[in-house]
């Protein structure tokens, strides 16, 4: 995959979408110089190997990017 996918992600993962983090998953593979790019730039990527890895042992996305656990939410407490 080529650069132009992780540029149009960065530019509009934010703005337009309200994303905390962006990610960029193929089936295929990455260059070095755009997975040093996405690092370089916070853009998170899966390749075919992570991809495999997170079907098969059911990784969490989280773990799987490097990104730390999301915070729980604590529970609604409902009105008498």
């Amino acid at each position: 995959m080529g650069p132009s996918v992780m540029y149009a992600v960065k530019g509009t993962a934010g703005p337009a979408h309200r994303a905390d983090h962006a990610v960029v998953v193929t089936n295929g593979a990455f260059t070095r110089d755009v997975m040093a790019w996405g690092h370089r730039h916070s853009v998170h990527w899966v390749d075919r190997d992570k991809l495999r890895r997170w079907a098969e042992t059911g990784t969490a996305l989280h773990e799987l990017i490097g990104l730390p656990a999301p915070a729980r939410r604590g529970r609604l407490k409902r009105a008498a």
